[in-house]
């Protein structure tokens, strides 16, 4: 089931309601804009029309542990179809962006909704994406504009929304599939895409920093971090970044 959205608030605060009302799992919830998109740590998405917005009700068939590797497989999933289908290079920035020439082209949030049921709580996964495709950068606020790209960008030419939001919706599934299957198949073909691998990072969390080296992710979906005094850290949560220095 598919539901569009002319304009709404964000596509993953509906979906939440949806699950509350018991929608099936599978269940697609679109918009053409969105004015309070989700974006990481509470930011918000910016999401002028051109570009594919949903989220996915995913119910994972994963045990809770590994719920941080889905965000990873979504985005190997991006990934893959453009590669596959429009021949680019894109890299993946940890957790949950996708960038081409060294700028933002799509995002990834992924919620948790924890329902009580009779065998026990029942896990459901929102995937929420947002991908910039037919609009261009000048359509975004002054002040990203030298962060983001399109995918019109680079293809000169405008993509059949519909058909994207069909191939990428199925893209995500197979790689749920082979996040079950092939767990560690999907991190290894994540890792040569990491776009913070062997690179200076910043790591920001509350008010405390860290800066090191890149080293990948672990089995759980973490960030390993090694500072110049060799000592190493794997990281979950905050913000990480490339260092400007």
């Amino acid at each position: 089931m598919i539901l569009h959205y002319d304009h709404i608030d964000s596509t993953n605060r509906v979906a939440k309601g949806l699950i509350a009302e018991g929608t099936p799992n599978g269940t697609i919830v679109r918009a053409a804009m969105q004015s309070a998109g989700k974006g990481q740590y509470g930011r918000v998405f910016e999401s002028p029309e051109g570009g594919l917005y949903f989220s996915l009700v995913f119910e994972p068939d994963l045990p809770l542990d590994q719920f941080p590797l889905i965000t990873l497989a979504t985005g190997l999933a991006c990934l893959r179809l453009l590669k596959q289908q429009f021949f680019l290079s894109p890299r993946i920035k940890w957790p949950n962006d996708i960038y081409l020439a060294g700028k933002k082209v799509a995002g990834i949030l992924c919620e948790n909704v924890i329902k009580p049921g009779p065998g026990g709580p029942k896990a459901t996964v929102i995937i929420g994406v947002g991908m910039n495709v037919n609009n261009q950068v000048g359509d975004f606020a002054d002040e990203i504009q030298p962060l983001i790209t399109t995918l019109f960008e680079h293809l000169h030419r405008r993509i059949d929304l519909d058909v994207l939001l069909t191939d990428l919706t199925q893209a995500i599934v197979d790689q749920m599939t082979r996040l079950k299957r092939e767990r560690a198949a999907v991190l290894a073909e994540w890792q040569r895409d990491d776009l913070l691998k062997d690179r200076t990072v910043v790591y920001l969390r509350d008010s405390q920093s860290m800066t090191g080296i890149g080293l990948g992710v672990t089995d759980q979906g973490a960030y390993r971090i090694r500072e110049d005094n060799g000592r190493e850290h794997q990281v979950i949560g905050g913000q990480l970044r490339l260092s400007s220095g």
